[in-house]
């Protein structure tokens, strides 16, 4: 019996896979207005019910699906770092030139961004507006990688917390070219270690 709680847990958690996919799918094809928890039970495979008892609302889903494309930012913003765990100011550059680069192919990202559903339903406030589902989250992560070669701080966690601001902003918001928005990081990176 030792091992069923596993189990359910590597279901529990396939579950939730296929259903944060089904939905991506269904709302980088149609706008997340137009998708339905029936539709993403269909497109999973089970039961509208299922969907709500493993995601619950569509709000919650929608949190869900943002929060895990966060992760994935937060993935390629970390990979950047940690290619450069000496040079605070050049792993800075690079992970939100990498982070950009990767939001401008990112398909739910154009989707959101592109939805002519703002006034409704949208998932355009679920990035910008509530931070626990990508600010705090992403500044928990980057934060507690930096962490480890740069001490913990509120200095740090001030500088994680700009640069993950700057890249949500040019990503959402996108005026001129990453350029701008590296040089930006390069001043918050230097600002930082220069200290207080």
């Amino acid at each position: 019996m030792a091992g069923t709680g596993s189990f359910r847990e590597d279901m529990r958690a396939e579950l939730h896979t296929r259903l944060l996919d089904a939905a991506r799918d269904l709302t980088t094809a149609q706008g997340w207005s137009s998708l339905t928890m029936s539709g993403v039970a269909s497109r999973a495979g089970i039961s509208r019910q299922h969907v709500y008892n493993a995601i619950g609302t569509k709000r919650q889903l929608g949190e869900a699906l943002v929060g895990r494309e966060t992760d994935a930012f937060v993935a390629v913003v970390l990979r950047h770092v940690r290619e450069r765990p000496d040079d605070l100011v050049a792993g800075s550059v690079a992970a939100v030139a990498g982070a950009l680069e990767y939001g401008a192919s990112n398909d739910l990202l154009k989707a959101v961004l592109s939805a002519d559903d703002r006034g409704t339903e949208s998932l355009l406030p679920v990035l910008t507006v509530d931070p626990e589902v990508v600010l705090d989250r992403a500044v928990r992560a980057i934060a507690a990688e930096l962490a480890a070669v740069h001490g913990e701080g509120p200095e740090l966690v001030r500088f994680v917390d700009g640069l993950v601001r700057l890249v949500i902003s040019h990503a959402t918001q996108p005026s001129g070219p990453v350029d701008v928005a590296m040089a930006q990081a390069r001043w918050l990176a230097r600002g930082f270690l220069a200290g207080p």
